[in-house]
Order: C-alpha cells, then structure tokens, then sequence
C-alpha cells in the first residue's frame, strides 16, 4: 500500500502571468491515501489592485487583502509546511510559476493532476477540477478559493492513484517502457507503482491491461451487445408522407404533447415540417430560411425519421458545428426515439459519422507501440491511447485531449486511405472505422458534419455509405466548407517528405522508403522478370529524386524572395494572390522556368510509380510480405505525384476556375502555395444535389430582403423551392436597433475612441449584460484595455475572447455573472445562445464585411459587374444576420441591438440589412441618447 506522504497546493492569483500579475492565496494539504493530515491557508496582499473578475472567481474582495501580509512575510511559513514531500496540483505548473516568481525553488517531485487525469480518466468531457470532482463524487465547494481546491486536488489525486494500482503488471511495464523513452515529469511516480505491483504480484489476483473505476463513481455501464448491426434494406413502402399526420405529431395531444406538459405548438414549426415532407414526397430541393425559435431541428428530423422509416432509406443530417451535430445525436434523437416509442410508433436507428481520420487505427497503433524511433510527442500521445483502448468503444479521437503537438502525432495512428486495407486488415472486425461504418450502414438518421458530406465527394472516398435523402443545416456555412475542402495545400516540408517517402539515405535510419523495402519484399517466390522490371522502374526514380530535392529548394526559395519583394508594401497580410497581373511580372516567368523543370522531374517520377504499380499488381499477393501495404503505398505515392504536378501546375501557370495565392509565415519561415475553387456551385449541383431525391437546405440566414436568389446562386440551387419562416419571437416588444447617427464611420477619425466611450456609458447604466462583436481581434483588444478599469470602477467585469480563457470558459462565466461585458470576434457572431437576462443588449461595433484582399473574397468579387453590391454587400448581410440572432433566443427574452456602424444611415446599402432583419423597431439618434434609452428600455 502507498504509505508516501503529498503535498496538494493550489494559489489564487490577480491573473495569470507570473512576474507580472500577484498572489492573492496560498494553500497547501499533506495528505496520503485516504487521509489528511493538515492543512496551510493565508491570503497575501497584492501590490497591484484586485481586479473585479477575480474577485467574482474567488470570492476574494479587495478589503479581504487589504490587511494581509505581503507574501515575503509569509512565503518561509509555506516552505516549511511543504517541506520536501512531492507536490500536487492541478495544472500545477501555473501555480509553481507564480510561487518561483516570489522566489520560492522546488527540487523535489511533482505531480499534475490534470495531466495525470488525462492519461488515466479518458473519455472524461472536461477535466477541469471541478468537473472532474464532480465525476468522482467529490463535494467542490468555493471552487476558486486555494484550499478548497487544495483539498479536492488531494482526492482527484488519492482517485488517480487508485486508478493506476488498478493496472495489471503487464501495463504497467509497457507504460514504464515508453516513459523511459522521454522526460516526463511523474516517472518515479510509474515507478514507484510498478514496484509496489511488482512485489504483491504473487499475492493478487490478475487484473485486466485496463482501467477500472469503482462502479459507485462510473455508473454508466456500456449498453449490452445487440449483435452485429445489419444494413438497412427498402421496405417497399413507396405511400407518401400524409401533411396531416405530420401535423398532428405536433398537436396538443399528439406525441409531442403528451411527453411535454404544458406544450404549445408553434405555426412555423409544423408549416416547415410539412413542406419538408413535401420535398420527399415531390424529390424537389427546398431551401428554409427558419427564424430563431421556430425549433427547424424537429422539422425536419420528425418527417425524415417517418420516411426514413416508412422506406427503409436512409437520410443523412448535415450540420457544421459539433455543438449542433451533438444536439441532434446526443440530445434530440434519443428524445425523439422516446417519444415515439411511447406512443407505438415504429423504431429508428441513428448513428453519428466522422472522417477516417478521426479514428484509430488499429494496425497502425501496434506498429507504432513497437516502434524504437519515436519522439517525445509521439510517446505522449501512445500512453494515452494505450490507457485509453481498453475502455473505447468508438475509437473516436473527440474522447481523448491531446495537447499541442500531440495532435500530430495522432496522424501516425489513425485512419487513413494510404494505409487502410480494408478487409484485409487482421483487426478487421474490431476496426473501429468499420464498425462505425456498419452502424451507419444501418441507421435511417445519420449524422455527419458539412466537412465530411464535401470530401467524402471530392475526394470520392466513399466513407459516405449510399444515401438518396439529404438535410444540410447551417446551410448557410455549406459555401465555406466546400471551398476550404476542395482546396488544395502544399508548402515544402510536404514535398519533401514525399520524396523521403520514396527513398531517403543518411540520418538515423540510414535508408529508408519505398525503394528501399521493395527488394526485402520481393525476395522469394516473386517472377524474375516482374522483379526486374520493378528494379528498372527504381533505377529511373532515383536520380530522379536526387534533382527533385534540388529543384524544390530552387523553387522554394525563388517564391519566397518573391513574395517578400512584392509583399513590401504590406507587411501585415501573409497572402499574396496571384492574378494575370503578377503572372506578368519578369520574376514570376523565372519562377515558372524552374517551376516547369520540377513539373518534369516529378513527371518521371510518377511513370516510375506508376510502372511500379502495373507490375506489382502483375503479382501473385500470397507471395509477397505486406503486398496489400505495399501497392497502397505505391498509389498514394503515384498520386501525390499527379496531384502535385497537376495541381501547382494549376498555381503557378494559371487556371482560370481556380483562385491560386501564396502565404508566408515570417514566423515559421514556411511558405504554402494555396489553389481553391472560384466557385463551388456547379460542383455542389453536379456531384451533390442532382444526385439526390432529396435535398433540403435549412438555416435562419439564408435570404436578402425576403430574397433566396444569392443563396440559391452560391450554392448551385436556381430551382429550388423556398420557405421563409417568422421567428414565433415578437421582435416589435422584445427587441430595439438603435444606430447613433452622429458617430464617425470606421474610416474616420476618432472612430476607435467613439465605440470605447459609448460601451463604457451603455454598460454603466445596464449593469453589463452585454455582448460586443467585433471583426477584427487588435480593435477588440484595443477596445479591451480601455474599457475595462472605467467598467470595473462600476464593479462590471470585462472578459474578452483570447484574453481571458476559451469560448466555453467565457460563456459560463457571462452566464454566471451578470455584471459582465463579453467581447468576442468570428466565433461569437454565431452559435452564442444566452437565454435570459445575462444577455440584454447586443453591440454590433463594426458591419461584418470580408477583408477586401482576401485571395477568395476578391476572386470572387471579380465575377460580378458589381462587385460591392451584387456580392459583398448580400454576404455581410447574412453574417449582420447571424450576429443579431444572438440577442434574442426565447419568448421571454428583451434587449436592445446597438449598431455602431454609422454607414446603415449614410450608405444606400443600409437599408438592405435593416429590411433583411426581423420586423423589429428601428430608432436612430445622438451617440449621447443611447445610455438613457437603454437604460429605459430595459427596465
């Protein structure tokens, strides 16, 4: 048994750069298992003012402070109770910092109770202490004050050790192997473990290579076995769908009714659901433009689950965010497969389905644990798979947290086209890629995102199983998905790791790549004249590659003096877009001489691989070690050769379907070459709708003035039926738009301060509450630094997206505490829902237009005759959209939409965004009257 004794620590501090921000609390607890022993609290005075967010975290005011000793008072008290006993915390290396920067030293052993949970609590949704105290039973009260949490750290810590003597021996000492791999801060913690399990090996019984938890803390069990999923096969039921039966799910004392208390039924609702049963009964598109609170996920799941069920085929639900794609799976689904089995209607299936490369590879996985040339983020990430395999049952990456670089080193296990040989593969059965395959085989719902839905077309991957029905919402993002999925990217570290691939001599493994495991693999038993020919096609390759190498740095360097030269003037965009224009410059013909001659090296290559290829298949595969690895290997190869050659032909010598530019990381000294799509329309007509009986578009942004057509062209939909919804929300009593008319516009003088001192005035007088949007991240920052002291003066907290913790993190927190302003950028113009008072007025500073010089943006400017009006203009009104959406999310919701943006009054253009709102109240005036009429309009 672990008899050691521990030291948890955990300090509150005024923010989180040490050196700069102070201690406010310090605590410590020794303990050892299942006990504590004592415990050390006192508050330090800071020399620096307490700032107001902190105090909300903490509970910790500023008189609390006020008379407590500075830290060098007490810092040799707090090193005498710590001692030399190993240290916990969590994420301990913060609190370590803060404690060096008041110059205490530690040279004993120290543990990290988040990393540790990492490892051996997989799957967990958060590891936040709390959250984790929560999962384990641990009361967390005051969760920032230090000892509290010194006290649950010790507890998290006394259930991780518990999870780690549950290893079996055999674990233990493979983990033990790849620690010894790397510096890694808790071995003698492994150690002492494998030990104390070493010498009671003969005394317990044999425990699985797995993690355990006791039952009473996880008492979740995984759902029994239901066999082996079978495909979903027509029923032969060719009814339509009845509008009325439709309609009566929703009724009072329909099923919905009956499951809900108190439930209303709400008019745009059934009308969506109705037309959606149209558009499978008709096999014609249909766009939906469905207004906040209409509830479009039931309209359109609850028709296509009867049809789905009706006809045994299946409907594929697309969406681009994972928060909306977890509502439908983890949420909505199940509570609809409740609700219509208590009211005996047939079953369905649902499955959720992600790209080959979210899941782990199985053969890949056990190559790499066998691996001896490994580095440090490679064997990091390989200890929390190994602890995380045992306890899977989807092998999906989302339940692990890999950090930083690890996420890379995943790429070296999971799924992927070149590796995967299917059936063929020994862990076939348990492949957990098939398996979800399989499940979504027979599932009438699936589920997928947009990302998924693209490359599973271009790239005609068929991860997809066959479906003729489709649902996309959050369509109005399906335009910028598709784009970013059917561009392509390489830089040079890309090119020359392909030619490594091939054949690479010198470093640690001497030689290594295709050409150099060909002759192992075609010893014995492989046709004389095939070797031969394989051995010719290899002896053309080589030297191949040799000038290969040559020409890539040749190329590479030439288009970097180039884009640094062209790039002079503006030192602030990394992209530089190549048109006709710069395709005429002198020094870009010598890019494309020595840019052709690449284009030649690579073809000769690509005959080589290809002639490899032909001849492998010539041969009998029982005869050849790794034959089914080895001719994917060979195709990839081939084809990174065509699509490079092809494909940076497209770049440097110009195409006109294509927008080609060039990106610089002065930082990382890379530079990508860059190809997308001018336009995905006829592409997404072509290849995704035309191909389907059923295609159903849904978002509540998707028209102009009432109007579908720049949707509908966007997305290569001219035929297409439309539905627009009013949102059941009464936008006339809940809602206000005030625009100042007598602020300066964006590009004028004194714009900057103007939106400052209108948030410090309105956020005074509305106590918070408020969410400010912002397009671009130095004007938020900006902004940030001026507002916060004046705010905080009021005792209303500042938080700001990139400043102060993540998206999640600064969401709860603006729920938390209503004296709050949030400032956020791209992220928070969509999927930000705060129901309730939290959220009362929504600051719109600048209208949302793209940046001009983005390559794509104005790419695509350039094919209208009017580039702002036809085409800008329509794109910043739907994102405008999207940001006003924020403000109101339920019936009971009231609040007050300012838009700092003069140029809805002075530009003709204004008037399109308002008439695009929902029917809302609309008062312009002085910059002055704004903090009065919200003031009045919220009480």
């Amino acid at each position: 048994m672990n008899e050691r004794i521990y030291v948890a620590v955990d300090v509150e501090t005024t923010g989180l750069v040490p050196g700069t921000d102070e201690l406010i609390e310090v605590a410590a607890v020794t303990f050892r298992r299942h006990e504590l022993l004592d415990t050390y609290s006192q508050l330090v005075q800071p020399r620096q003012p307490l700032p107001l967010k902190i105090t909300r975290l903490t509970g910790i005011a500023p008189k609390d402070v006020a008379e407590a000793p500075f830290f060098n008072m007490i810092g040799g008290d707090f090193a005498r109770f710590i001692k030399s006993y190993p240290i916990v915390g969590h994420s301990v290396s913060f609190d370590l910092s803060m404690l060096r920067a008041q110059g205490m030293n530690f040279t004993q052993p120290t543990y990290d109770t988040f990393e540790l949970a990492t490892l051996l609590m997989p799957q967990a949704p958060i590891y936040k202490l709390s959250a984790l105290a929560e999962r384990i039973g641990v009361p967390h009260p005051d969760a920032h004050r230090a000892l509290n949490d010194a006290i649950v750290t010790a507890h998290v810590f006394n259930h991780l050790l518990g999870l780690l003597e549950a290893l079996s021996l055999d674990a233990l000492n493979e983990i033990m192997r790849l620690i010894n791999k790397i510096d890694f801060s808790m071995r003698d913690l492994f150690e002492h473990t494998l030990r104390e399990k070493t010498r009671n090996a003969f005394f317990e019984p044999a425990l699985p290579g797995r993690i355990q938890p006791p039952p009473t803390i996880f008492d979740i069990a995984p759902p029994p076995g239901s066999g082996e999923p079978q495909p979903l096969k027509p029923t032969g039921d060719a009814r339509p769908l009845d509008y009325d039966e439709i309609a009566a799910f929703f009724a009072p004392d329909g099923p919905l009714g009956q499951q809900f208390p108190g439930y209303e039924p709400r008019a745009p609702q059934v009308h969506m659901a109705q037309a959606v049963a149209e558009a499978f009964n008709l096999s014609e598109p249909l766009l939906v433009e469905a207004g906040t609170g209409t509830g479009k996920s039931l309209s359109y799941l609850i028709p296509s689950v009867f049809f789905a069920t009706r006809r045994g085929e299946r409907v594929v639900i697309s969406t681009n965010t994972i928060n909306l794609q977890d509502q439908l799976f983890f949420k909505d689904l199940p509570a609809l497969q409740t609700i219509m089995a208590a009211s005996s209607m047939p079953p369905f299936t649902a499955s959720l389905l992600k790209g080959r490369g979210n899941y782990l590879c199985l053969k890949r996985y056990y190559e790499m644990q066998r691996s001896e040339n490994l580095n440090p983020d490679e064997v990091r990430m390989l200890l929390k798979v190994q602890l995380w395999v045992p306890t899977t049952e989807n092998g999906d990456k989302a339940e692990l947290l890999l950090m930083d670089r690890e996420n890379g080193a995943w790429n070296r296990v999971n799924v992927t086209p070149e590796t995967c040989i299917g059936s063929r593969c020994p862990h076939f059965r348990e492949c957990f890629f098939f398996k979800a395959r399989r499940q979504a085989e027979a599932a009438h719902i699936l589920v997928v995102n947009h990302a998924l839905l693209i490359a599973d077309l271009a790239a005609q991957a068929h991860v997809l199983p066959p479906y003729a029905h489709l649902i996309v919402d959050e369509a109005h993002n399906l335009e910028d998905v598709a784009t970013d999925q059917l561009s392509f990217k390489v830089d040079q570290a890309a090119m020359l790791k392909f030619l490594d691939d091939i054949f690479q001599t010198g470093g640690a493994q001497v030689v290594s790549g295709l050409l150099s495991e060909l002759p192992a693999a075609l010893q014995a038993g492989v046709d004389e004249l095939v070797a031969k020919k394989i051995a010719q096609a290899s002896d053309l390759i080589r030297p191949a590659l040799v000038r290969a190498r040559t020409a890539v740095y040749e190329c590479f360097n030439l288009l970097n003096a180039f884009v640094i030269r062209e790039g002079q003037d503006n030192q602030y965009d990394p992209r530089l877009r190549l048109t006709p224009g710069i395709r005429e410059k002198v020094a870009w013909q010598e890019v494309q001489v020595v840019w052709a001659n690449m284009t030649d090296i690579l073809t000769v290559i690509g005959t080589g691989l290809a002639q490899i290829e032909e001849q492998l298949r010539n041969l009998d595969a029982s005869k050849v070690d790794g034959y089914e690895e080895l001719l994917l290997q060979v195709e990839y190869l081939g084809r990174f050769a065509v699509d490079v050659r092809v494909k940076t032909g497209h770049i440097i010598f110009g195409d006109e379907a294509i927008i080609a530019w060039l990106t610089l990381d002065r930082q990382r000294d890379t530079l990508t070459l860059t190809a997308a799509p001018l336009s995905v329309a006829d592409m997404l007509q072509a290849q995704l709708f035309a191909q389907k009986a059923t295609s159903v578009l849904a978002s509540a942004t998707l028209t102009i003035e009432a109007n579908f057509e720049f949707v509908k062209d966007r997305l290569g939909l001219p035929e297409a039926n439309e539905l627009e919804l009013e949102s059941p929300f009464d936008y006339e009593k809940q809602a206000l738009v005030y625009i100042p008319s007598d602020i300066p516009e964006p590009n004028q003088r004194g714009y900057q301060q103007a939106i400052e001192q209108a948030l410090i005035e309105l956020c005074t007088v509305t106590g918070g509450r408020t969410l400010a949007l912002f397009t671009a991240n130095n004007a938020l920052r900006q902004t940030y630094h001026a507002i916060q002291e004046p705010l905080e003066a009021q005792e209303i907290a500042v938080l700001a997206q990139g400043i102060d913790g993540s998206r999640r993190a600064l969401l709860d927190r603006f729920k938390e505490f209503p004296r709050t302003v949030l400032l956020g950028t791209n992220s928070f113009w969509e999927g930000v829902d705060v129901v309730g008072d939290a959220l009362s007025v929504l600051v719109i500073t600048k209208l949302p237009f793209s940046v001009p010089n983005d390559p794509i943006f104005a790419a695509r400017s350039e094919r209208f005759q009017d580039p702002f009006g036809e085409f800008s203009v329509p794109q910043t009104i739907l994102r405008f959209k999207q940001g006003f959406g924020r403000l109101i999310r339920s019936r009971e919701d009231r609040g007050i939409v300012v838009v700092l943006d003069r140029r809805l009054l002075s530009k003709k253009y204004g008037q399109q965004f308002l008439d695009s709102l929902p029917n809302t109240r609309v008062r312009t005036g002085p910059l002055n009257q704004l903090p009065v009429l919200g003031e009045r309009f919220l009480k």
